[in-house]
């Protein structure tokens, strides 16, 4: 693994802010927290420098990851659908579907066969168990509520549809729903244990990562230079280039690691501990 570059390390003294995705980022992929991780966050803590989450995960299904390593700054949840402060509690953005877009994309995924769950505020749903839903849920550390998802959509705000395919059984379907609904944001998404399934999280098109990035800039009173991004998808790559420092890592694919300005260890290897340890530790 090659040193961080010294111009980074320059840059790194400028940091004021440090997003972190979770999946394949901050968890590895058996979806724990390093050890080497907690000492890291303190590092930039001590620094004074303000931590937050930035995944498509919904606070809910983060929130235990935020209080175990202390990660309690204003974030972004649901790929930029949802920004959250757990110091005060309140929501700051909310943007869910529009109801008839989340019904004629459900309706399309149900005909296509789709794996199929939908998420509110504070819980998801799906329509029956599966051997998918039941590793989703162990990898958010939160139960599904079991329920007609079509009826669920007729009775709540949808922040997002979460829909899965399995490639090597039925094609990219994914990319075929997604040309027929060109005016929303399809975020792709894996599981490591079921390397087969690709994941779409279906949000708004207004729910934009610059968006959600500019918000994030002016409530904590920061500029672009100021912030560090960790990330591994291809739904991380926008705070990874619109960040002063956006690091990828190495288990991420060569698309969103040809995006960062410099490549760290994979999770398993506590990746963002090691980029923090490079990049901070040489700070006065």
């Amino acid at each position: 693994m090659m040193r961080v570059p010294s111009h980074l390390i320059n840059a790194a003294a400028d940091i004021r802010l440090a997003f972190f995705d979770i999946d394949g980022t901050l968890l590895d992929s058996q979806g724990q927290l390093r050890p080497e991780l907690f000492p890291a966050i303190n590092l930039l803590k001590s620094r004074g420098i303000k931590t937050a989450i930035a995944s498509g995960r919904p606070y809910f299904a983060a929130r235990f990851l935020m209080d175990e390593l202390g990660i309690q700054d204003a974030s972004m949840f649901y790929t930029g659908a949802h920004i959250y402060d757990p110091q005060t509690r309140q929501t700051l953005l909310n943007i869910p579907l529009k109801n008839d877009e989340a019904k004629a994309v459900f309706a399309v995924a149900t005909v296509m066969g789709l794996y199929a769950e939908a998420y509110t505020d504070s819980a998801f749903y799906t329509s029956q168990p599966t051997e998918i839903s039941k590793v989703h849920a162990e990898h958010l550390r939160i139960n599904p509520i079991l329920d007609n998802v079509a009826d669920v959509i007729n009775r709540f705000d949808i922040t997002k549809l979460l829909l899965g395919v399995n490639r090597t059984e039925q094609g990219d379907l994914l990319s075929v729903l997604e040309v027929q609904f060109p005016n929303l944001i399809f975020a792709r998404a894996y599981l490591s244990a079921y390397p087969d399934w690709q994941f779409a999280s279906v949000i708004s098109a207004e729910a934009t990562k610059s968006r959600a990035f500019e918000y994030l800039l002016q409530y904590h009173k920061v500029q672009a230079h100021q912030v560090i991004s960790f990330g591994d998808a291809e739904s991380d790559m926008d705070f990874l280039q619109m960040a002063g420092i956006g690091i990828a890592m190495g288990n991420a694919n060569p698309n969103v690691q040809s995006v960062a300005d410099w490549v760290t260890q994979t999770a398993d290897n506590a990746g963002v501990a090691y980029a923090i340890n490079q990049l901070f530790n040489s700070q006065p």
